[in-house]
């Protein structure tokens, strides 16, 4: 369950972060929310989101497709090697440059 409170900016607005768990039980906040009910909608997204099994750490989305890309050829050992020959050349020379 998560819990919601509310803190104050510099300049004297208020604002709420919402404390949760991750599935592993670590700690994790956002913060920064306008109005208390935005802050409830995210919280009740997390919770569903951890029941279904769908939760994704926000760390984790920010992985780069250079990151990813690597690792997602080398999984494709169900392809014949003149299928997967393109895309590792299109990798090579359209993707991991940029």
């Amino acid at each position: 369950m998560a819990t919601i409170e509310t803190y104050a900016l510099a300049n004297g607005a208020k604002r709420y972060r919402v404390r949760y768990r991750t599935p592993e039980g670590k700690s994790a906040e956002r913060a920064a929310f306008a109005t208390k009910r935005d802050a409830q909608a995210f919280s009740a997204t997390v919770e569903v989101s951890k029941l279904r099994g769908e939760y994704v750490n926000p760390s984790d989305a920010k992985i780069t497709v250079g990151q990813l890309g690597p690792a997602w050829l080398a999984r494709q050992v169900h392809l014949k090697p003149s299928a997967l020959r393109p895309l590792e050349i299109s990798w090579r020379v359209h993707v991991e440059p940029r």
